[in-house]
């Protein structure tokens, strides 16, 4: 009777500290092998960012067989890949640094390094981009001079437009000012909704976007930059205050 008791009192205390282990805050739960991804880690974006644009280092654009220009892009880059609606929000309410733009277009080749050097240089650690390679709509006059779309943009792409308002550039070739259409590199700056700074292309003594820029034009695009982020970052006023 006495290995009863004592039977019974040990499956009582078994089950007296399951309980307690379901009950605290450390219990195992299922799949603990996964890992737990820190939305702010932007590792993952800033390998592909740079796997995206190094893969055409060495190679020709395929339309004109020029040479695309090379660039090394850190492993450490601020980019995080963006989409329209993300932007468009940010653009309306928000406060962050925009890159718009993609891999084979070569002016945004010639950029990215100004872009990410001023930014390491400021303290950007974060730069949305959204890849606009099929964003954009197409649209060309017809015969009898009326503005026809040949290609249908991304949903949410008039919806960014929309919210860039006079900002953004006129469509070239239309003849028609209210027709707006984003170029790229658009690099952008917004703080509280308000936008500090749209900037497209590069420097405009730039003619050739194949070949790299000098010295001057390199430091007068990172003072474009510069002069955005530092809006930003510390209201800086254009003139006196």
């Amino acid at each position: 009777m006495k290995h009863l008791y004592k039977l019974l009192a040990l499956c009582l205390i078994l089950s007296m500290c399951a309980c307690t282990n379901q009950g605290n805050g450390n219990q195992v739960t299922e799949n603990t092998d996964t890992p737990q991804i820190n939305e702010e880690d932007n590792s993952k974006d800033a390998l592909a960012f740079k796997e995206e644009y190094e893969v055409l280092n060495g190679t020709t654009n395929e339309y004109n067989s020029k040479e695309y220009l090379t660039i090394t892009i850190a492993e450490d880059n601020p980019i995080y890949y963006s989409s329209l609606s993300e932007v468009t929000e940010l653009i309306k309410s928000g406060t962050g640094v925009i890159y718009l733009g993609y891999p084979t277009c070569p002016w945004c080749r010639n950029a990215l390094p100004a872009l990410f050097e001023q930014a390491s240089e400021t303290g950007i650690e974060k730069i949305y981009y959204v890849n606009m390679k099929e964003a954009r709509d197409t649209k060309k006059l017809d015969d009898d001079g009326n503005i026809v779309t040949t290609k249908e943009p991304q949903a949410g792409y008039y919806e960014l437009v929309e919210a860039l308002g006079d900002t953004a550039s006129v469509y070239d070739g239309l003849n028609d000012e209210s027709v707006r259409r984003i170029y790229v590199p658009a690099v952008i700056v917004v703080k509280e909704g308000e936008v500090l700074l749209y900037h497209e292309s590069t420097v405009e003594s730039q003619l050739d976007p194949y070949t790299p820029m000098d010295e001057a034009q390199f430091a007068e695009l990172k003072k474009i930059y510069k002069d955005g982020f530092m809006k930003m970052l510390y209201d800086v006023c254009d003139s006196k205050c």
